[in-house]
């Protein structure tokens, strides 16, 4: 039965507009690799997701690119900024393509959710101070949206002239995007604030002005944060919103993800604790809604919280999705698909303790449970 579900979840995946070997993706996951001042990814970061794809994985998603200056998150953030990045995306396509899987190169905006030293220009939709983040904000004007809009359609072309095959569009996990939908922070009163119609119309604007830039044959996909977490923020009747009509815009894909980094520990995209059987895929409902929404040639990505087969292929088999997003899983076994492949079933190692995101520092991140375990490395952090 193992052998069956393995063979169920490596069937192929084909639409219209993209095709993957398999059902898994390699969700999108910053591995601190790239040059601190020139956004460069590094021969090693290249090197890591190409290990990705050599070690089974379909789909392979970038991590978080940002697409502008100010829009930097974090340090060592891959930087899609510029037409010169055009050919350290045709090294990472190459670099995936060669194991034949598919590159998806994710873009984003910080926001206010800067993790950087505290004299960083951040903007945000209303000029408040982001939750966490002890450091003012700048409100967004017109000319600010539209140099950001224009910095997103932009990068996009960027990732479709390096040779990728699907760009996503990160609307999740408190970065700009989120700032936008979310009632805490937006509070203007012109047509990106208020209602629900108008918190979400960036992501809509957004949709429209990447699709004019790549063409409609360039699937474009989003990430979206199905509810906020926090206390006055959305909930997920508005993600659901906001999935929705992208998807009847035309939007190729949607990833669904949950929380922001400021919620407690139950609301957290990356949540502690999950383990193989009934705490896994805590966001498959949300996957469900959506799927029931999507026509044959939209993809729906469930991520956050896989271990098992079992788990795995029942939401496949039952139509919760159509692809199967895994983050630290594979940074603990980055060949795990293959392992699976190779009739060892056991569910992954990961244990979600978020070891790996301590290890940015150094980067590229890696999971120091499993390095110490296999190389006896007892180094301080």
């Amino acid at each position: 039965m193992d052998r069956e579900l393995v063979l169920m979840l490596l069937s192929p995946l084909s639409t219209k507009k993209f095709e993957a070997r398999n059902r898994f993706l390699r969700s999108a996951t910053c591995l601190a690799a790239a040059d601190d001042n020139s956004g460069v990814m590094s021969e090693a970061g290249i090197s890591r997701i190409a290990e990705l794809a050599a070690g089974g994985v379909g789909t392979v998603v970038s991590g978080f690119a940002y697409v502008s200056d100010e829009g930097k998150a974090v340090k060592k953030q891959w930087g899609l900024h510029h037409d010169g990045q055009i050919d350290n995306v045709r090294a990472l396509s190459d670099a995936v393509h060669k194991h034949d899987a598919k590159l998806v190169v994710q873009i984003a905006h910080a926001g206010g959710q800067r993790f950087l030293e505290t004299n960083t220009t951040r903007f945000s939709p209303s000029g408040l101070r982001h939750p966490g983040l002890n450091a003012p904000t700048n409100a967004m004007d017109e000319s600010d949206i539209a140099s950001v809009r224009q910095a997103f359609a932009e990068a996009a072309l960027r990732a479709k002239e390096g040779g990728a095959d699907a760009v996503q569009i990160h609307g999740g996990h408190g970065f700009l995007l989120t700032q936008f939908l979310s009632p805490l922070l937006n509070k203007r009163e012109d047509q990106y604030g208020g209602s629900l119609e108008n918190r979400s119309r960036f992501f809509f604007d957004l949709y429209h002005d990447v699709r004019n830039a790549v063409g409609e044959s360039f699937p474009i996909w989003f990430k979206v944060s199905m509810r906020e977490g926090v206390d006055d923020g959305y909930e997920a009747s508005d993600g659901l919103f906001v999935c929705k009509s992208l998807l009847d815009l035309g939007a190729d894909g949607i990833e669904i993800s949950s929380g922001t980094p400021y919620a407690n520990a139950q609301n957290i995209p990356s949540i502690i604790g999950v383990s193989a059987g009934e705490s896994e895929a805590p966001f498959k409902d949300y996957a469900l809604a959506i799927k029931k929404h999507a026509s044959k040639d939209q993809i729906v990505t469930l991520t956050g919280g896989l271990r098992s087969l079992e788990v795995m292929s029942h939401l496949l088999t039952e139509g919760y999705c159509d692809l199967l997003g895994l983050s630290r899983p594979l940074i603990a076994e980055a060949d795990l698909i293959n392992r699976w492949y190779e009739e060892d079933a056991r569910p992954a190692a990961c244990i979600s303790c978020n070891a790996c995101s301590r290890t940015a520092e150094k980067g590229p991140i890696d999971c120091p449970v499993w390095r110490d375990k296999h190389e006896g490395n007892w180094d301080p952090l």
